[in-house]
């Protein structure tokens, strides 16, 4: 560990100075007691140069007027929506809002419109800038818009140093404060801004309107020339090919058909099975016992009278011999009735065979004509695809048309409805008091200042002496 000696020479303070570890509060307070004098003075002097400079100073007169601005204007044409509603977007907005009421183009118009070339706090500028212009050969022979023109470009810079914007926090109002040593142009320029922001904001809006509605009108003649080329295409095709639509939702005509013709053809077969099954039952045996044979009211007849001259016959044949006459005639009657079941039987058998033989027919014809149906269903499926690419083609070209057209008529009301999203709170009063300079306050800040340069400069004075012990 190194050790330091206190008796080193280049440590030692210089006779007649002290080293700050060496100064304490008692030091600062003789050194302020023995220059007290050193900073009235100057505080003093102080004083009276802020007097001089506060009193020659241009008075000026501070007027305001106050706008609202709101993010959209009100909704008119929508109930649903008619306030417009925050967005974390707003803050760009206003600011936007604020740059556009500083710009120039902005102070230019308030010019125009309030006429301050015209004002004689403005004129000698005016008149020095013309002169200007003439003394450099631009200005002979101009014509009045750009004598306009060149007093717009004196002023502006001149107008916009007088202009201040202040947003009041918290809320969508701002105030246009305007500082001028005329009290009226004050208040004349700072109405002028409010005036002329609406006006230029309603006509940016009318203007973003206009050529909205000038855009979709051009797009919408457009869009019913491709409407009309594509229904006419439309309609020529389905001419040329023989389509015939019956709705988007609904089937094809020879869908349809094929539809019902299958369930026909369902019923036919059906019949068929049991035409078939009646006349092969019919075929085997000797169809006395067939349900249209038991059922038939002449056959029933023709047994039982077959019944009752069998049992006649077997009756009589026990006394007389077969032939006998008697025996012979019932023998004539029994074939006879016989004869006539075997007819009836016969007939029904027939019957049944030409119910078969036409259900058949019936569903042979239905599956020709099914047939027939599917080659003529998958040939128009064949040709609907170019006209289903048509029809495609000519209903996305009417949707875009009818969503411009909705959307043109609705830029056309909004457009009409003519609302803005600036509206003036509070115009600008004439001021009865000037706004700078403020005596108070800048007697206030000298005497602040003059007092700590006072005491800067008698500390400073007090330890630069040669020996500021004594």
């Amino acid at each position: 560990m190194i050790m330091h000696s206190d008796n080193n020479p280049s440590r030692e303070p210089r006779r007649g100075q002290l080293e700050p570890v060496d100064i304490g509060l008692l030091d600062y307070w003789r050194a302020l007691n023995s220059q007290r004098w050193l900073i009235v003075l100057i505080t003093a002097a102080v004083l009276v140069l802020v007097l001089a400079v506060t009193l020659l100073m241009t008075p000026k007169f501070r007027a305001t007027s106050t706008l609202q601005i709101e993010r959209d204007a009100l909704n008119v044409v929508n109930v649903d929506s008619l306030m417009p509603v925050e967005s974390p977007q707003d803050r760009d907005f206003y600011e936007t809002q604020y740059e556009l009421l500083r710009s120039r183009s902005l102070a230019r118009a308030v010019i125009r419109e309030a006429r301050l070339d015209q004002e004689p706090a403005f004129k000698p500028l005016v008149e020095e800038a013309l002169a200007k212009s003439q003394a450099a050969g631009k200005e002979k022979g101009a014509a009045l818009d750009q004598r306009q023109d060149i007093a717009e470009r004196a002023l502006t810079g001149v107008v916009l140093d007088g202009l201040e914007i202040e947003p009041v926090r918290n809320s969508r109002l701002v105030r246009i404060n305007y500082d001028s040593p005329d009290p009226v142009l004050a208040a004349k320029i700072a109405n002028a801004y409010a005036r002329v922001f609406i006006t230029s904001s309603q006509e940016r809006r009318l203007k973003a309107s206009t050529f909205a509605s000038n855009y979709l009108s051009e797009r919408l003649e457009q869009l019913r020339a491709k409407v009309e080329e594509s229904e006419r295409s439309l309609v020529a095709y389905s001419s040329q090919e023989k389509i015939v639509s019956v709705g988007d939702d609904k089937p094809s005509l020879p869908a349809q058909n094929l539809t019902e013709l299958n369930a026909m053809l369902a019923t036919a077969q059906d019949a068929r099975i049991k035409a078939e099954a009646a006349w092969r039952q019919a075929g085997s045996g000797d169809g006395m016992g067939l349900p249209q044979v038991v059922g038939n009211p002449l056959i029933q007849t023709l047994r039982s009278e077959q019944i009752k001259l069998a049992a006649e016959y077997q009756q009589k044949l026990s006394t007389f011999k077969p032939q006998y006459p008697e025996m012979q005639r019932l023998q004539a009657q029994l074939a006879e009735v016989r004869g006539q079941i075997n007819t009836e039987v016969r007939r029904i058998r027939e019957s049944l065979k030409g119910e078969y033989e036409a259900a058949s027919r019936q569903e042979e014809l239905l599956n020709q004509r099914i047939a027939v149906l599917k080659s003529d269903e998958l040939d128009l499926q064949t040709r609907s695809i170019q006209y289903n690419m048509l029809k495609r083609d000519m209903d996305t070209n009417r949707q875009l048309y009818d969503a411009l057209l909705q959307r043109y008529k609705e830029i056309g009301v909004a457009g009409n409805v003519g609302s803005n999203n600036v509206s003036i709170i509070d115009g600008a009063d004439v001021p009865g008091s000037q706004s700078s300079p403020k005596l108070a306050l800048n007697l206030a800040l000298g005497l602040i200042f003059g007092v700590f340069i006072g005491i800067a400069v008698a500390l400073v004075r007090y330890f630069l002496r040669e020996d500021p012990l004594r």
